[in-house]
């Protein structure tokens, strides 16, 4: 070996060894300064343990405890508020429609019936000048928005009062209808919501049994509604049966608790839901349809629905046609009276423990087995409420903003806008064809949704107070 490559390696081991040298001293004073430290919190917390899993578990639990101890009080507390606000009402703008609800009780004992000429009957049925209008609202506040913009345009809106019926309470709902300076408005809320009984039933109670599970399996567990599944084999979704309950819950304050109302012989109620939006000749529409009304069994639907597409035919603004009320074509903007009403009570057993938590499905049902006679639908053969939702409960669209909807809507009404508001509607079609239920669509088999359904007539109606029920 050469003297030179030795040298080199000798070199080189020489200087590795020199960073090694230095980083191995640099650890040792590190080593020590860590156990200086050590000693010196360990002097300081003499006497204190360090605590143990079974402590931190412990802790969570006492966390877990304390939080859903002030959820349950939020929880009262808001239940607390909405029972006085459905108790203590106050009708907003009311100086609107005080003179034409006077009238309307001077009026109550007109007979309905009128013959002219000794053989003609005239406007039989037709609705008085004051009406309400019920709109079901959930969480949609854009779908909101647009529907009040819609009311706002719609002609002869100060002859109503408009009642807001909420599943939630939300304040940005509330300051927004609060603005409504254009027409009466109140606001009412259905008090067994799972806003306010979230973890407890009419809501989701932990020992309820899930959705999907096998009876056998769920008799097993012993969850709380094993022994009633539906006509499918599932078990009740509080969030589906909630719209059913908050329907006829609705329908029976206005129409039997309700002070400025209750008392009114002839009253006709107009349904809508937050997704809805009005045509400006909406209300003159249903005035003029009202007059076509020979019997109990005749409604007024504002919308017509063929093969689940809206008809909004605008080469036929001046028509209407009559067929057997069905719920997948007549359900939007459907006009009660009080008669009918009185018939959908007659039948209200069979309307809460019918297995379909649809409402307007149900209301088919006992239309077509209870009624004396099925209801005959009157509706304009261009739709006057528009349906805009995209996104819900039904609906799992991807856009849920109304607006380009809308908008084009909006381009179409101006085109046609000398064709709304005729004085004549002429008669397009009558189809006797009676589309019977084969069957229902299950979902309302558990038996505290009957009679939670059935408390909301059996209560005292001449109440003003919401009354709850203890399951």
């Amino acid at each position: 070996m050469r003297p030179t490559q030795l040298w080199n390696r000798s070199k080189l081991r020489y200087l590795l060894s020199v960073p090694v040298f230095i980083i191995v001293l640099l650890n040792i004073e590190l080593i020590s300064q860590i156990k200086d430290f050590n000693t010196l919190n360990s002097e300081k917390n003499a006497g204190l343990k360090s605590p143990n899993v079974s402590q931190i578990i412990q802790n969570k639990n006492l966390t877990d405890i304390e939080s859903n101890f002030n959820s349950s009080q939020k929880t009262q507390s808001l239940l607390n508020k909405i029972t006085k606000l459905n108790a203590e009402l106050s009708i907003k703008n009311k100086h609107l429609i005080e003179d034409i609800l006077q009238d309307e009780l001077q009026t109550q004992n007109i007979p309905k019936k009128t013959i002219n000429d000794g053989s003609k009957a005239n406007n039989i049925y037709k609705m008085p000048k004051f009406f309400v209008i019920l709109i079901q609202v959930h969480s949609r506040l854009n779908y909101l928005k647009e529907l009040i913009n819609s009311l706002k345009e719609t002609k002869y809106i100060e002859q109503a009062l408009l009642v807001f019926s909420h599943d939630i309470y939300n304040e940005e709902m509330n300051t927004l209808i609060n603005s409504i300076d254009f027409c009466a408005t109140l606001q009412i809320f259905y008090p067994h919501s799972l806003q306010l009984y979230p973890d407890t039933f009419p809501g989701k109670d932990s020992k309820d049994c899930s959705r999907s599970i096998n009876k056998a399996k769920a008799l097993e567990i012993g969850c709380n509604n094993a022994a009633f599944p539906d006509t499918y084999g599932n078990y009740r979704e509080s969030q589906v049966v909630q719209i059913k309950h908050h329907w006829f819950w609705k329908l029976a304050f206005i129409f039997d608790r309700l002070n400025e109302t209750k008392h009114l012989d002839n009253l006709h109620v107009l349904i809508l839901e937050e997704d809805h939006y009005l045509l400006p000749d909406s209300i003159h529409v249903l005035q003029k349809l009202s007059e076509k009304i020979l019997s109990d069994i005749d409604v007024v639907s504002l919308a017509v629905f063929e093969r689940s597409k809206q008809n909004l035919d605008m080469k036929n603004l001046k028509k209407y046609s009559k067929a057997y009320w069905h719920s997948s074509k007549h359900n939007t903007g459907l006009m009660l009276s009080r008669t009918q009403w009185k018939m959908i009570k007659d039948c209200s057993n069979a309307f809460c423990t019918y297995d379909d938590y649809n409402w307007d499905w149900t209301l088919q049902y006992i239309s077509q087995t209870c009624f004396k006679l099925p209801l005959v639908a009157i509706y304009p053969v261009s739709s006057r409420v528009i349906h805009m939702g995209e996104c819900g409960t039904h609906h799992k669209g991807s856009n849920c903003d109304p607006k380009k909807k809308i908008e084009s809507l909006r381009e179409t009404l101006e085109e046609k806008k000398n064709d709304l508001f005729s004085e004549k509607f002429s008669l397009n079609s009558v189809n006797t064809g009676i589309l019977a239920i084969k069957k229902s669509n299950g979902g309302w088999g558990d038996p505290r949704d009957h009679n939670l359904c059935k408390s909301f007539i059996e209560t005292d109606l001449n109440s003003n107070n919401t009354i709850f029920i203890e399951m």
